[in-house]
């Protein structure tokens, strides 16, 4: 309810070039893909969440190589990065917006969709509207969304800019995985975000 009330008291008429719309300079967005190296994150037998959203990274950065958006992969091998790691190295960017992909897994085969999560924080407001704007761009496919969500997620609460946390599906669903699993899959996933940067 809390971020319901952020969303509509403060969020209208803001948008990503409000600072300075005449500002020719690139809004600077780092793509945090989850995991890497001996961190496999959730796993459905052969398939890995680390693979998965790196994957939709690459895809992302390539969908917005025509913007006015530069596109910063954090980790761009299969390597392990601790989540201290993750944060000194963003912060050294200062970026205007971090987006940070992973895939979900639930004992429940049914549970199925995208959910986006904020921290709340001093960027609660910006972070909220990013992360409504991603799960809007979803809802336009008839893709299936769940409320925007709060959560205390290590980066989230600590990156100093707005942030969100995107979970691309589930690997437990047999429907979310025919987007997780595929390359089509992958890069409508990547276009939903891309589109939501616009």
């Amino acid at each position: 309810m809390r971020l319901v009330r952020f969303l509509f008291v403060f969020c209208v008429g803001f948008n990503f070039m409000s600072a300075d719309p005449t500002n020719p300079n690139k809004i600077k967005v780092v793509i945090d893909a989850g995991h890497g190296g001996i961190d496999t994150g959730a796993q459905s037998n052969s398939i890995l969440e680390k693979q998965i959203v790196a994957d939709v990274s690459s895809h992302l950065k390539e969908l917005c190589s025509d913007k006015n958006i530069e596109i910063i992969l954090l980790r761009t091998e299969d390597e392990f990065m601790s989540l201290q790691d993750r944060l000194t190295k963003i912060e050294a960017l200062s970026p205007d917006l971090v987006i940070s992909l992973h895939a979900n897994y639930s004992p429940d085969r049914d549970r199925n969709g995208v959910e986006v999560f904020v921290a709340e924080n001093e960027f609660t407001v910006k972070s909220s509207y990013f992360g409504t704007k991603i799960l809007e761009s979803f809802k336009r496919k008839d893709f299936k969304t769940s409320a925007l969500q709060s959560a205390n997620f290590f980066l989230l609460k600590n990156l100093k800019c707005p942030a969100v946390t995107v979970e691309l599906g589930f690997l437990s669903n047999p429907e979310d995985m025919k987007y997780l699993n595929s390359e089509f899959g992958q890069k409508f996933l990547a276009k939903q975000i891309a589109s939501s940067l616009d």
